[in-house]
């Protein structure tokens, strides 16, 4: 798909600022309206934290994700900084401050993973919060709810660490030898004996690449927790992934 590169021409709207209370009054909260592009949306925010001395960061990294996302082939790395600015807002969001980008940046990041049209010429949508669109909330998080529970795999990683897990629930009988593993720096295949899942429980691209000689796996538990635990590195580090697959993978 493609991105533009400019906001929507005749777009007149501005987001308002409203008072951060608390200790740091200097502190502005954006609050934009649902007709804002993310474009104009993720600059306004720039300019935000660009005020805030302590938030230096976090204004480079949006900026940075804008440009990422004007470029037709750099959307894998694109949503990985926009996921990564939402993890450090989550941060800020515990202390009090930022809420409405924190909670802005997170229904952003949900819907370029979940939806590759969406660019920096979408325009952001209603808004989630529990208080102001209660259902609208509900019904995305029962669609997050399902589309975990539909994967036969939990994923876990963070933006601080390159160590990722995945792990795998399998028949109980389940031993290493009804186990095969065959990973590149790019993709992975995974096939258990005896699990429902066959030919392969697993079988496509990595999100982004891994360390191929840092891969290793083991069973773990018994019963109906019995699991085969995989552990992967990032190449990359400072970024949280949506996903272990990139998006459209099997």
């Amino acid at each position: 798909s493609h991105f533009g590169s400019g906001t929507l021409q005749g777009h007149r709207r501005r987001c308002r600022a409203w008072p951060l209370s608390g200790r740091r009054q200097q502190n502005t909260m954006a609050v934009c309206d649902p007709e804002d592009t993310v474009e104009q949306v993720l600059n306004k925010f720039a300019g935000t934290f660009k005020q805030d001395e302590q938030m230096q960061d976090l204004a480079i990294l949006t900026e940075k994700a804008v440009e990422m996302l004007r470029k037709d082939d750099s959307r894998t790395a694109a949503v990985g900084l926009v996921t990564e600015l939402r993890d450090k807002l989550h941060q800020a969001r515990r202390l009090g401050r930022y809420v409405k980008e924190a909670n802005v940046v997170e229904r952003m990041a949900g819907r370029m993973n979940m939806d590759e049209s969406y660019s920096l010429s979408s325009p952001i949508g209603p808004s989630l919060d529990q208080q102001e669109n209660p259902e609208f909330a509900e019904m995305l998080k029962q669609i997050q709810q399902a589309d975990k529970e539909s994967k036969p795999y939990e994923f876990l990683n963070t933006c601080e660490a390159t160590e990722m897990t995945v792990n795998i629930p399998v028949p109980a009988e389940t031993q290493m030898k009804d186990v095969k593993c065959k990973i590149t720096s790019k993709t992975i295949r995974v096939e258990v004996r005896g699990h429902e899942l066959q030919p392969c429980i697993i079988d496509g691209s990595f999100f982004q690449a891994v360390e191929e000689d840092a891969f290793d796996f083991h069973l773990e538990g018994s019963g109906d927790k019995r699991i085969l635990v995989l552990d992967l590195e990032k190449v990359k580090e400072g970024a949280k992934w949506p996903d272990l697959l990139g998006f459209g993978a099997k």
